[in-house]
């Protein structure tokens, strides 16, 4: 029998020059990774203990880093690793596993400081309505994705990274009109980083 609702939160290690390039130069390599690394916890403070749904931390390249390791002893998280492929095809391989376990499936990043309980609740009573949510960003992506059912482009001929990827998977989901959300915006610029310093009073560079 599946069970009712999943959170998947995909994350990076935090390596230097692997995570929020587009920060550099501006930022070094190991200040970006440690931006990244402030944002993944301070995404977890805010929903890591909501009742009502499991929470997996799908981790790349694997789940063997310690700061993974750390996160699911503070917050008691399910670790998993991500497959391989670009974006797109690590999130239908994981939804599509997900979807055998579960009825609802939502998905975030772990970039989006303003995302909240109230958001993620909103996103799964969505899907009481509509097989599809999402939570448009500022920047023309989104910040979070659900299901209960995925369709089979869903995430094919996507340019990620690009101001053209929310309307790109609204196109490849017709005629189905899935269910939009409040857009909110996420860590990617230079810019982004002073908006989530003004949010985070622990914030350190």
């Amino acid at each position: 029998m599946l069970k009712d609702r999943v959170l998947i939160i995909f994350a990076k290690a935090p390596v230097d020059g692997t995570v929020k390039t587009r920060l550099i130069p501006e930022y070094s390599p190991s200040q970006a990774a440690s931006i990244h690394q402030q944002l993944l916890e301070f995404v977890l403070e805010r929903i890591a203990f909501l009742q009502g749904f499991d929470i997996e931390l799908h981790c790349a390249p694997d789940q063997n880093h310690e700061f993974f390791k750390a996160l699911k002893n503070q917050y008691q998280l399910k670790l998993k690793s991500q497959t391989s492929g670009d974006l797109g095809q690590r999130m239908n391989n994981t939804i599509s596993q997900a979807l055998t376990e579960y009825k609802k499936v939502v998905l975030i990043g772990s970039d989006c400081p303003v995302i909240d309980s109230h958001y993620i609740q909103q996103a799964f009573n969505e899907l009481e309505k509509k097989s599809t949510v999402l939570g448009p960003a500022e920047d023309g992506g989104y910040v979070l994705i659900g299901v209960t059912k995925l369709k089979s482009r869903l995430f094919k001929d996507i340019d990620w990274g690009s101001e053209y990827v929310l309307q790109q998977t609204l196109d490849q989901l017709e005629p189905e009109k899935p269910a939009l959300m409040k857009t909110l915006w996420d860590v990617d610029r230079p810019e982004d980083v002073l908006r989530f310093e003004n949010l985070n009073q622990n914030f350190e560079m």
